[in-house]
């Protein structure tokens, strides 16, 4: 029999700390403007993002339009017009003051009748960015968007702080809240490149009179034009230069002397480098960073392309590579004067800007014979001078067994070629560059900001990714071929905007009268990101403390590029993001918060909330054998996966050309996982991605084919590699442990004109110690011993820790034991407390602590499996208490009676 005496007892004055550290919020840039009327509404939303004449308009609204930029810089904003009835009514921007200069386009539209792959949208859409005056009147069509691009430039000058402007659209006034950044952009270009454009085309484009006042204008105008855009023209120096097609001297050379002279002025190399190369009267004294010496003539790697007569001395095929004859009369002379043209660059101090690019893509043996034979000698007659070819680095060229010294300076893949581990591994080790290029070829799942059709932030996420594989420079073959009309035309080798960047001033590709549309080029879209994302790129060299990254070196900016380039073929596609964390990069360079908040991309799947979990994936035509369902194998439920491209509903899906992709089922076999197989017909990389929770997995893949043995199977999980150009006799089975960060797995598939056998993935969570959310510190004030006696209190939880649900949490002591306790979610961020899609804010915890009179002690609020004690506790909540049992003890909490500092306490003593 027992006897209950019940004691009231006072017994509390704990004080309970709680140290977290709160996500930034991320703001969004799309939503409709509270200027918007019956007649017409108004928004907004991030550059990349392309607006489409039929986009709904955003149901968000937001009373203003906010941007930032630091000195310096360019940087666009876009407002949108959707009218109820068709209309024309006038666009203007008022001044913001300090200089600040503020440029106004329409957003036009090409027709796409034919898309590049599976990430393009057939129709109209919007690439061209024409310019308007200022206060210029516009035609609406009725229930179309019309979208206004206005790219505003920040002088140095400038002070840092906040504007206002409007930009006013007929009878609306649209508040323009604009932040300028306390640093400046670097004035030199911290990213090379090699743009290859036609000033011809523009001449005539714009009736530009040969050799005028008005000829000079625009050629100094278009030389603005690039290095305001961060870019390099391939010919930066013309109409002058030093060196035509093949090398033969631009300028007066000396074959019996070896001098180089240039008395041809602005015709010539000498004033034309003193102005774009140094500065002088250009650019506020800063030139362009890089200049193409020399090149070829055309693009037969293996062919002799210097001059036919070169001094005097006719070329055979005895002085070149297959007769190996460095010392021949022609070859003599040649070598000579590539040492004395690299004494001359190096006496005017250009030779560290000027390359040799002197060959494109080998693609065979001769040319790699020739490429290696050509730049051993070139080498050992001018070791200085910076030797360029296009392709990746190849142990063909740079380990030749019969031309030893052949020497590289500057690689140029490819991007859909691009290998870090070799080009680290030359960069490391031999002080060589790489930079990359894109093609038509360049599919996803590469980005690749060329192509006219794809989504606009791709365009944006140059700048990062070059950083992300300490590439230095970029390259592109046409950035305005106007052979035909880009604006009715733009496909050209399946590829839309292959081969334009610009757009002509006039929508038939007719020459306009000069002076017509006061001067302006038109740009598109897609340069515009470029030169966004270039300047990113100098927000990480300023955020590194003006220096460049390093091979093999971690630095200040790596962890924030991490969060938008994951991977090769891995990017954060969520504009809102990229922006977001542009902004907090931009604050910290200019001191204006002492540290960039850890912020991450949104969640794209309900998936990606709570604790890490176990998935399987059984890659097969999800209609097809096997057919089993639920599909379970070893106590293993499967998803049934196929060739669905991604999408955020499911959470999962493929990147990649899908034109040729097959499912097989092998009629035998004792692996029904094994028997399901997924590959590509033409042998077309693939990358899958997969919405998951953050953590440490376990991580098996399956490739291979019952009866065959593909020899050039690849897969690459969250860069580590499973199966690295391997075959499969019939399967390889590989498991590795892997770590998510950004909600996202990752598996690149395959190597150009190759199979991969795809069959299965197990994706198995790997439990680690607890993971610690928030310490508590706990004090006793009032001078008394105080074991294991409640502890009642709420708790603010990081919207950054993503806690969403109570069942992993515990409470543990300074030794990691647990400790009995209760949790009751208070509230969520952005919804209901009892939405467990939505992170938990508040947490009301209950527990028993022991602390010494006067002291503190710290417990743990922690998720996880902690070590277990023998003690359990239950917390019944009743209308009027909380009923506590601990096993030894019971406790009752009154509601109406708890404070902060009082908690009462039922003793059970057994009789």
């Amino acid at each position: 029999m027992h006897h209950s005496i019940r004691l009231k007892v006072f017994i509390v004055s704990f004080l309970l700390v709680f140290t977290t550290v709160s996500n930034a919020t991320i703001d969004t840039y799309t939503y409709q403007l509270e200027q918007s009327t019956t007649d017409k509404s108004i928004w907004t939303t991030t550059p990349s993002i392309r607006v489409f004449k039929d986009d709904p308009v955003p149901t968000e609204t937001g009373s203003d339009v906010r941007v930032a930029a630091a000195k310096n810089e360019f940087e666009p904003f876009v407002v949108v017009v959707k009218p109820a009835s068709s209309q024309s009514l006038k666009v203007s921007v008022d001044d913001f003051g300090q200089n600040i200069s503020c440029e106004i386009y329409q957003v036009k539209y090409v027709p796409i009748a034919r898309v590049s792959d599976n990430l393009g949208r057939a129709g109209d859409y919007p690439d061209p960015l024409w310019p308007i005056e200022n206060n210029a009147t516009i035609d609406l069509t009725k229930n179309e968007n019309t979208a206004f691009w206005f790219s505003l430039y920040v002088p140095e000058t400038a002070a840092s702080g906040d504007y206002a402007s409007v930009v006013k659209i007929g009878n609306s006034d649209i508040p323009i809240q604009f932040h300028v950044f306390n640093f400046t952009i670097p004035r030199d270009l911290h990213v090379k490149s090699q743009m290859n454009f036609s000033y011809e085309t523009i001449l005539s484009a714009y009736n530009v009179s040969y050799f005028s006042d008005d000829y000079w204008m625009y050629v100094k105008k278009i030389k603005q034009f690039f290095i305001d855009h961060r870019l390099t023209p391939k010919s930066v120096l013309w109409p002058g230069g030093l060196t035509g097609k093949g090398g033969a001297a631009f300028i007066s050379y000396n074959c019996s002397t070896g001098e180089l002279s240039d008395p041809h002025g602005i015709w010539g190399f000498e004033q034309p480098a003193h102005q774009y190369l140094s500065g002088h009267e250009f650019n506020d004294n800063t030139g362009f960073p890089s200049f193409m010496a020399m090149t070829f003539q055309n693009n037969d790697a293996s062919a002799d392309q210097r001059p036919m007569t070169f001094c005097n001395i006719f070329r055979t095929d005895t002085d070149w590579y297959g007769a190996n004859r460095p010392q021949s009369d022609y070859n003599t002379r040649w070598f000579a004067y590539m040492s004395h043209l690299e004494k001359y660059l190096k006496d005017l101090q250009y030779l560290d800007k000027g390359y040799y690019y002197f060959a494109n893509e080998p693609q065979d043996q001769a040319d790699y014979d020739a490429v290696a034979w050509y730049s051993q000698e070139l080498k050992r007659a001018a070791p200085e001078l910076k030797l360029m070819l296009s392709e990746e680095p190849k142990a063909e060229i740079y380990n030749h067994p019969q031309f030893p010294d052949a020497k590289i300076d500057i690689w140029l893949p490819v991007l859909n070629n691009y290998n870090p581990e070799v080009s680290h591994e030359r960069a490391r080790n031999y002080n060589e560059d790489t930079w990359i290029y894109f093609l038509h070829g360049t599919r996803p799942p590469f980005f690749n900001p060329v192509t006219l059709d794809h989504p606009g932030i791709e365009s944006k996420l140059t700048g990062w990714f070059l950083w992300k594989y300490r590439i230095r420079g970029i390259a592109y073959y046409s950035l305005n071929n106007w052979s035909k009309n880009p604006w009715t035309d733009p496909m050209t080798d399946n590829h839309n905007g292959d081969w334009f960047m610009m757009y002509p001033p006039s929508e038939t590709n007719e020459a306009i009268a000069y002076g017509s549309n006061g001067h302006h080029l038109v740009p598109s879209i897609r340069l515009e990101l470029m030169r966004d994302s270039l300047e990113d790129y100098e927000y990480l060299f300023v955020l590194n403390q003006n220096s460049q990254p390093q091979v093999d070196q971690v630095h200040a900016a790596d962890s924030q590029v991490d969060k938008i380039i994951s991977g090769l073929t891995s990017y954060t596609r969520v504009d809102q993001f990229i922006y977001n964390l542009r902004w907090q990069i931009g604050l910290k360079n200019g001191n204006e918060i002492q540290a960039i908040p850890d912020i991450s991309p949104p969640h794209q799947h309900p998936r990606t909330l709570g604790a890490p979990g176990n998935y399987y994936i059984n890659f097969q035509d999800p209609d097809g054998a096997p057919l089993d369902a639920p599909f379970i194998i070893d106590q293993k439920t499967y998803m049934k996966i196929g060739w669905s491209e991604y999408n955020e509903t499911n959470g999962y899906g493929w990147f990649g050309d899908m034109q040729h992709v097959m499912y097989q089922y092998l009629s035998n076999g004792s692996d029904p996982r094994q028997q399901s197989i997924l590959y590509d017909d033409w042998g077309r990389q693939k990358t899958f991605e997969f919405d998951l929770p953050n953590g440490k997995y376990q991580v098996t893949v399956s490739v291979g084919w019952q009866g065959r043995d593909y020899a050039h199977n690849k897969i690459d999980i969250e860069g580590v590699s499973f199966v690295n150009d391997e075959t499969a006799d019939p399967y390889i089975v590989r498991t590795h442990e892997i770590e998510i960060t950004d909600n996202k797995l990752t598996m690149q598939m395959g190597i150009f004109d190759e199979y991969t056998m795809l069959n299965y993935l197990d994706i198995e969570a790997i439990h680690e110690p607890d993971e610690i959310i928030t310490p508590l510190v706990i004090k006793e004030t009032l001078g008394i011993d105080r074991t294991h006696e409640m502890v009642c209190n709420g708790i603010p939880i990081a919207r950054s820790d993503q806690l969403t649900e109570i069942d992993n949490l515990s409470i543990a002591d300074s030794d990691k034991n647990k400790v009995p306790a209760s949790f009751e979610v208070l509230s969520r961020w952005a919804g209901g407390k009892e939405d467990s899609s939505c992170p938990i804010q508040w947490l009301l915890v209950t527990f028993p602590a022991t602390v010494p009179a006067n002291e503190s002690r710290i417990y743990y609020l922690t998720s996880g499996q902690p070590k277990p004690s023998e003690t359990t506790i239950s917390v019944n909540e009743t209308h009027h208490a909380y009923h506590v049992s601990t096993g030894v003890s019971n406790f009752v909490i009154p509601k109406d009676r708890l404070g902060f500092f009082q908690i009462y306490q039922v003793i059970v003593i057994p009789l």
